[in-house]
């Protein structure tokens, strides 16, 4: 297998696009959900001193794609790096993010129940608009790291579809799932995601 075919593997990554109550279009105003503090914005929560992703930065060191299904993501992450590659640059130097919709909550069934509140708002059904995750914090944290280990992606960019509970179950249970593993270190940019609705920050316990 050629390089430029072939899964590098590099630090996982996870980001997340904050907007409004949530991406769910009828979020705003259901229970449980409030606005973010400020304008919209997407954040990197995981740290690499010696790459900091930056959708503004040229050239761009970060792609974001969206794709119906895993394989279609891997197609596209394989498109980008091979025009990388055609274009003189290093494929290793861009990360390739796919979105994924979210909605997390501490049972899969309680999850399954809100994004069905939500849609029975709407007047006609709603598709997804890239891959979609429906469960459990932990189930989440396990669907992306496989994402990354078998070269979809080198990482996400989650769409919470309601907020803010939504954020609390990732920055409570995803992150430190994936942390634990070592397949992350979160960074100081959660607490300032945490912050845009006045939430309580994380816990750090400090080394002895």
């Amino acid at each position: 297998m050629s390089r430029d075919n072939a899964f590098v593997s590099r630090p996982l990554r996870v980001a997340v696009e904050l907007t409004g109550s949530g991406h769910h279009p009828a979020a705003e105003g259901a229970a449980g959900t409030r606005p973010i503090n400020g304008a919209d914005y997407w954040v990197d929560l995981t740290a690499d001193s010696t790459d900091q992703l930056d959708l503004t930065s040229f050239p761009p060191n970060v792609v974001r794609i969206r794709a119906s299904d895993l394989r279609e993501a891997q197609q596209e992450r394989a498109r980008i790096r091979a025009e990388l590659v055609a274009d003189g640059r290093d494929p290793d130097g861009v990360t390739v993010l796919v979105d994924l919709e979210v909605l997390i909550a501490g049972e899969a069934r309680a999850a399954r129940k809100e994004l069905a509140l939500l849609d029975s708002a709407l007047e006609t059904p709603r598709a997804p608009v890239s891959l979609q995750y429906i469960g459990t914090p932990v189930g989440l944290a396990g669907l992306i790291a496989d994402i990354q280990a078998a070269g979809v992606a080198d990482g996400v960019t989650l769409l919470p579809l309601s907020l803010p509970r939504v954020l609390e179950q990732l920055v409570d249970g995803t992150l430190p799932w994936l942390e634990e593993r070592g397949l992350v270190t979160s960074a100081d940019a959660v607490d300032e995601a945490l912050r845009r609705f006045e939430l309580p920050l994380r816990e750090r316990v400090l080394a002895s």
